[in-house]
């Protein structure tokens, strides 16, 4: 319960940081095409649920704006969303996300600067297993973030490895399996880890504005209903790329 606070405590004071004492630098904008591959595990005392494994590749489009990249010592701060849809015979999920980063870069010298982030976003997901159990799962999950980040401006290109955590917030789930009415529960919060690894430069390729990077995101949601699926948890592993360019 204390480190959820703490994370919570984190992510209020990160989106209430001043511009008028921290000077921020070099915004850009980064639009580009996104694919990914994740990985389903869902455990339940719920037999027509229990031991449901899928994998399903998707690809979509994602905007940003910000200089998480770019910037110098000072305020870091990046706004963008995302969208994402994947079919793999009769399973297709969608997924939309948008968020929120502020945070305070520090420079360690040598091109390199080291960052805490705080953030707030918001992630729809629809999942539709028509095979099977019939499963059609649709989580609405706000959330809130810390994460730590690494950049090196190099002389042709731009490296930022960021790793943090999502944690969600007032969440819920709505479920339908087949011969049984939907359910709309709640979901507990929990911590979900991801890491990314970002790269920037327009000297490398015919002197076009690049971005390029890959990332990998866990989502774990466990409903919190007290009758049929109390014991119900989804694991979600993703791993993908982005290409795109930035102006």
């Amino acid at each position: 319960m204390m480190n959820n606070k703490l994370l919570l405590s984190a992510a209020v004071a990160g989106l209430l940081l001043s511009p008028l004492t921290i000077q921020a630098a070099d915004p850009v904008s980064n639009i580009g095409i996104m694919g990914s591959h994740s990985r389903y595990d869902v455990s339940s005392d719920t037999p027509r649920l229990d031991n449901n494994k899928q994998r399903m590749p998707k690809a979509g489009i994602y905007y940003n704006y910000g200089n998480k990249m770019t910037g110098k010592q000072g305020l870091v701060y990046q706004a963008g969303a995302e969208a994402q849809y994947g079919k793999r015979g009769d399973v297709k999920e969608e997924q939309v996300q948008v968020e929120l980063d502020l945070g305070y870069r520090f420079d360690l010298g040598n091109s390199t600067y080291i960052d805490g982030i705080a953030g707030a976003g918001y992630q729809y997901n629809e999942f539709n297993d028509k095979k099977g159990a019939d499963l059609r799962l649709t989580n609405r999950s706000p959330f809130v973030k810390a994460a730590v980040g690494l950049n090196h401006a190099g002389s042709t290109l731009l490296t930022r490895l960021e790793v943090g955590t999502r944690y969600n917030i007032e969440a819920e789930s709505k479920i339908k399996v087949e011969h049984a009415r939907s359910t709309t529960v709640n979901l507990k919060g929990k911590h979900s880890p991801y890491a990314e690894l970002n790269f920037m430069s327009d000297k490398i390729f015919n002197d076009m504005p690049l971005t390029a990077g890959l990332y990998y995101m866990q989502n774990n949601y466990q409903l919190k209903d007290k009758h049929q699926y109390s014991k119900t948890k989804i694991k979600n592993d993703e791993f993908g790329f982005k290409l795109g360019m930035f102006f």
